[in-house]
């Protein structure tokens, strides 16, 4: 117990705690929602990736697709309308940028 006590202290007069969290504009999922009804890229853990149009999110990073296309190895696997992704599959989420 000692040892957990002291690593917190030294922590704690190392950092400030501001330094541990992350600004609100630079949450994940508030990243997402600023970007709802923007194209996205959502590779799975199983190496499958979605694209399509992000028409929702929610706190557990479900996300719902709209005309989303899937993709395996880099090949076109399917054409979809609506797909729900659950958000424990998800490797990683990848938003478009608009260009300029």
């Amino acid at each position: 117990m000692f040892e957990i006590r002291f690593l917190y202290v030294m922590l704690m007069n190392t950092h400030s705690c501001e330094d541990w969290l992350l600004e609100p504009s630079k949450k994940p999922l508030n990243v997402l929602i600023k970007h709802l009804n923007g194209n996205v890229s959502v590779k799975l853990k199983s190496d499958v990736e979605y694209r399509g149009k992000m028409i929702q999110c929610d706190n557990f990073m479900n996300i719902i697709l709209d005309e989303a296309v899937e993709h395996q190895g880099g090949t076109l696997v399917a054409n979809y309308g609506y797909v729900l992704i659950r958000g424990n599959n998800i490797l990683y989420v990848s938003v478009d940028q608009p260009s300029v």
